[in-house]
């Protein structure tokens, strides 16, 4: 393939180098459930020794697959909010054009189905990057992917009324972009705003849709009709993708939140390829309800993002089911909503923090699942990073020091009548405290926990329970005082501490220092920069007592003791479907 000019070519090439060097080392060192952890399970045994292979296998040609999904999706499309939820995601997997994904040692692995290579850096001022794209890469009905898939992108997510008229996009890529041209060969150049860099460059999400079905399907002018692109936005999330597909499968059947059926896509030609004959997502509610299916044989698998410690005894003592349980993805915290009159008062967060021990609600709930839990001592890195630093240290924060507690607020004012509370003005403390209650065994014990432990310092608790789903609109509409919940983590950070604490964080926390480095995150090319930034943020934080870590959950992953190659991944949101392209049913003919 003829080359792209670049100015400094082997300098850039080997700046990309150290980044991914970089990026391995904070990434590889994060799985829990690598050579110092012991994951709970049957039949994943390798997964300790061999997390990128274990559980593989020959595959037999043929078999209808079919995986149960725990998440009820409410859009087809990918480039609005209403179709960037994780169950959208998941479903879409199959067929969505991603860039790349990342393995259990935090390797990145681009999409060879789409891309020749990785992403090329072409220039630092303007940043400028190159994708050279397969020449016999499709959308699975012979249009090749090319120039106008980017550059519908790059208007769906513009957040400017000029190119998608009150569009909602599910992020703000399109925003930073200039310009996106044809380069030499089978290339597309993407020329970010001046002033705008990335220290994660190589990650952007650059394609959702193709634009010639937008055009098949009544859309002819969205490239100058901002109305019209807005309107082929919402076909895409209103519409089942029957009529294109850039990954391994292409859905032949869907019924939005209940199930989408697949196909291998015979135009496909990256290195996963399937040898199912189908492979069917079902919505299934509760970790419980799937166990119960695939004990009965109605499904294959299941990776529920959450269950019931209870579950795993029924499971082990079922001679056809494999499973596993290990910290994955998600970080469990406590948040306080800086919005609350109470909670405005940094005092009163350090008590509350401080009143609540981590370790023991860790234990108790998590480790009833996963026996070697561990604290948070950082919300960004894991032990064993290169960018790990203890953030906690001697702060109190997580101890579960009542007197400690008692002694910040005896100091700050705050008096007690009988048991109660009372602020230095004589107002009895009272907080709402939320949580998903529903189908979680895990959040039901951290609810009664916070509750016993903040009423040792007089604090009265009233629990009200967050309803199956509406997690994000409680948050959106700061309808809380304090909340727990977790954030769905990866190996890429540099953009964190504008997503948790930047403008219109749902906390309410508000800091001049940490809106300094959100602006040097955006203007930075240096990873370790970016990271030394987004500790520094994230100590602040913690500092203020914004939020408690509390613990990397656990999650469970349970098979067909015949379905090889799928084994769960905590460095992507997309679990095990990192690789589902790989996934088929066991050849027992054929040696292992």
């Amino acid at each position: 393939m003829p080359e792209t000019k670049a100015p400094h070519r082997g300098a850039l090439r080997k700046s990309f180098a150290a980044a991914l060097a970089a990026l391995t080392l904070a990434a590889g060192a994060c799985s829990d459930g690598g050579e110092d952890g012991s994951a709970t399970g049957v039949g994943f045994e390798d997964c300790q020794t061999e997390p990128t292979t274990c559980n593989s296998g020959p595959r037999q040609e043929g078999g209808d697959l079919v995986w149960a999904v725990d998440g009820k999706w409410e859009a087809w499309g990918q480039a609005d909010i209403y179709g960037s939820s994780l169950a959208s995601s998941i479903v879409n997997q199959p067929l969505r054009p991603s860039v790349f994904t990342f393995d259990q040692e935090g390797q990145i692995h681009y999409n060879d189905g789409i891309y020749a290579e990785g992403p090329e850096l072409l220039a630092e001022a303007p940043l400028t990057v190159a994708y050279h794209l397969k020449e016999d890469a499709t959308w699975g009905e012979g249009t090749p992917i090319g120039i106008d898939d980017f550059i519908w992108h790059w208007k769906a997510t513009s957040t400017d009324e000029a190119q998608c008229a009150e569009c909602a996009p599910a992020s703000s890529y399109g925003s930073n972009v200039a310009s996106i041209e044809e380069g030499e060969g089978n290339t597309v150049v993407v020329t970010y705003k001046d002033g705008y860099l990335d220290a994660e460059w190589y990650a952007a999400g650059v394609i959702t849709h193709p634009a010639h079905i937008a055009e098949a399907r009544g859309y002819p002018d969205w490239r100058t009709d901002p109305v019209e692109m807005a309107a082929s936005v919402r076909d895409f999330s209103e519409n089942p993708p029957l009529d294109y597909s850039a990954g391994p499968f292409r859905m032949v059947e869907g019924v939005l939140g209940d199930y989408a059926k697949y196909v291998p896509n015979t135009e496909w030609t990256g290195s996963l390829q399937s040898t199912l004959d189908s492979l069917t997502l079902k919505y299934i509610e509760g970790a419980d309800a799937m166990a119960t299916e695939l004990r009965q044989g109605t499904i294959h698998g299941a990776a529920p993002s959450s269950f019931d410690p209870e579950i795993l005894d029924r499971l082990a003592g079922e001679e056809n089911i494999k499973f596993s349980v290990a910290p994955q993805s998600g970080w469990s915290h406590i948040d306080a909503n800086l919005d609350n009159p109470f909670l405005s008062d940094k005092t009163l967060r350090q008590a509350i923090f401080t009143a609540l021990d981590a370790d023991e609600i860790n234990a108790r709930a998590y480790g009833t699942a996963y026996s070697d839990v561990d604290t948070m001592q950082n919300v960004l890195f894991r032990p064993g990073s290169e960018y790990f630093t203890d953030q906690i240290g001697d702060s109190g924060l997580g101890s579960g020091d009542i007197e400690a507690a008692r002694a910040l607020l005896e100091e700050a004012g705050y008096t007690w009548e009988g048991e109660a509370l009372l602020t230095p003005e004589g107002e009895p403390v009272s907080l709402r405290y939320r949580t998903g209650i529903e189908g979680n065994a895990f959040t039901p014990i951290i609810q009664d926990l916070v509750i016993t432990h903040l009423g040792e310092i007089g604090v009265d608790i009233n629990a009200d329970p967050i309803p199956a789903g509406q997690l994000s609109s409680v948050l959106d509409a700061k309808d809380w005082d304090l909340i727990q919940f977790s954030w769905i983590e990866t190996p890429l950070f540099a953009s964190s501490a504008a997503d948790y604490w930047g403008e219109g964080n749902h906390t309410g926390f508000q800091n001049d220092e940490v809106d300094d480095i959100v602006e040097q995150l955006a203007t930075t090319f240096d990873r370790d920069e970016a990271a030394e930034l987004n500790n520094r943020a994230a100590q602040i934080s913690l500092d203020e007592a914004v939020q408690l870590p509390l613990a990397w959950t656990p999650a469970l992953v349970m098979v067909d003791k015949n379905v090889v190659n799928v084994r769960d991944n905590w460095a992507t949101t997309m679990r095990v479907f990192y690789n589902v392209g790989d996934w088929g049913f066991l050849d027992e003919g054929e040696e292992q």
